[in-house]
Formats: structure tokens, C-alpha cells, sequence
């Protein structure tokens, strides 16, 4: 079966500014706003040790097959919401 939703670790990946391959290492939330995004856990604060780039970094990968799977499901819910209200209508009014 393959995966839908990805982890992964971006200290391995090569950072967005100066392009070095394992230059990053995780950083520390400085203000409110950093402790927040963090708190989410989709993304991580990251500083490069080469040239002193400092962001976020997703740590969750979500594919195609992921948002089609979501909106099937979605689809899916509704559907049978929709069925189940017809059906108590039905059953409560007679």
C-alpha cells in the first residue's frame, strides 16, 4: 500500500537559499507568532549553518492521491448524510 501523507525530516534537505545538502538544524521559536506555527506541527523552524537562512519548513508532505482520497471521503459523508436525513423525514413524519 502506498503512503498518502509523507514525514519527513527537512535537516536533510538542502536549504532553500544557499542550496547545501544537511546544512540545516532545527532553531527555536523567538516570538508568539514562531510558538504558534510550531505548535501546529506542520512545519518546523529551521536555521542553515552555511549561510544563516532561518524559516519554516514543512515536515508533513501531503500527494494527489491524499486530496482526492479527502474529497472522496467528503463526498462519501454527504452523500449518506443527505440519505440518512431522507430516511428520518420519512420515519418522523408518518
Amino acid at each position: 500500500m502506498k503512503q498518502i501523507l509523507f514525514l519527513r525530516d527537512p535537516g536533510y534537505a538542502k536549504c532553500p537559499s544557499c542550496k547545501n545538502f544537511n546544512s540545516l538544524h532545527r532553531s527555536r521559536a523567538r516570538d508568539l507568532k514562531e510558538k504558534f506555527i510550531k505548535a501546529t506541527k506542520l512545519y518546523k523552524i529551521y536555521r542553515c549553518k552555511s549561510c544563516g537562512w532561518r524559516g519554516y519548513l514543512a515536515t508533513i508532505i501531503i500527494t494527489t492521491k491524499a486530496v482526492k482520497l479527502f474529497f472522496m471521503y467528503g463526498a462519501v459523508a454527504l452523500i449518506s448524510g443527505l440519505i440518512i436525513r431522507e430516511i428520518l423525514k420519512r420515519f418522523l413524519t408518518t
